[in-house]
């Protein structure tokens, strides 16, 4: 298949976001030193510990401190130190398999105008990998079997139908293409649903969503899981989510569907 981009290990960052003393940090640093093809690897964190710190200095790594810490702040601060055209932010209590730096930058390479990568993923509980896809993770692959047919990802329309209906990509497995990226990348507005927004606006661009139909992501969910945090003490996910279901339908067709898509928070 013809490649009309020549991306490598070198032109991959993957940026740890760390936080806290999370107990599962090193495994996920292990899975990604163990990559078939070597991207550069930082940590962000804008609460510097012993723990990080301590594992940064095992294995290698530079750590990049945000002296202006948030949800959402942190995210961007992370995203804004690679010096390199692709970047994945890594969440530290998921693992990504040996191969999925080598399947993204096949698929990107690929593509003539890539704005992201995804990639198809597993729930994790505990430290176990759920041996069937969730009901979460299959009502995503649902929403993404559009991006089966060739080139529909180049489209608006296809960008727009998968989307149409709620957020299918999961932010974890995102590989960002950086000068495709908007100057706001996440808003600080949007504090449940951000990585949703910034999706949509990509979605309105010139360029191509690439989907990578492996398993090569495993993500954990717990109680500590930040999202999970933030829906058990708002509503914030309902309001924004609305607001951007908006954007794609008249208001009362958003009501319905929201009705509908508002009862996967139970799944977090």
């Amino acid at each position: 298949m013809k490649q009309y981009n020549h991306y490598t290990g070198k032109d991959f960052t993957i940026v740890i976001c760390a936080y806290g003393t999370c107990e599962y940090l090193e495994k996920c640093i292990r899975a990604i030193k163990r990559q078939t093809v070597k991207p550069k690897v930082l940590i962000s964190t804008s609460t510097p510990n012993g723990h990080i710190c301590g594992l940064a200095e095992k294995y290698h790594i530079e750590v990049r401190v945000n002296p202006n810490g948030g949800h959402v702040r942190d995210y961007n601060f992370a995203i804004r130190q690679a010096s390199t055209e692709l970047c994945m932010l890594a969440h530290q209590d998921d693992l990504i398999e040996k191969t999925f730096v080598e399947q993204n930058l096949r698929a990107l390479n690929r593509s003539k105008r890539p704005i992201i990568s995804f990639c198809n993923y597993l729930e994790m509980h505990e430290d176990k990998v759920d041996k069937k896809p969730s009901t979460m993770v299959k009502v995503k692959r649902i929403m993404l079997l559009p991006l089966k047919v060739p080139g529909l990802g180049r489209t608006m329309f296809g960008k727009w139908l998968i989307q149409c209906m709620g957020d299918p990509i999961t932010h974890p497995t995102v590989v960002c293409v950086k000068k495709e990226m908007p100057k706001e990348i996440f808003r600080e507005k949007y504090k449940a649903s951000m990585d949703w927004d910034l999706w949509q606006r990509l979605s309105k661009q010139k360029g191509e969503f690439v989907y990578v139909g492996q398993v090569l992501l495993y993500h954990r969910m717990n109680k500590e899981n930040a999202t999970a945090k933030l829906f058990a003490h708002t509503n914030a996910r309902y309001e924004e989510e609305y607001e951007i279901m908006c954007r794609f339908w008249p208001k009362w067709v958003a009501k319905v569907i929201m009705h509908f898509y508002s009862k996967t928070a139970k799944y977090y």
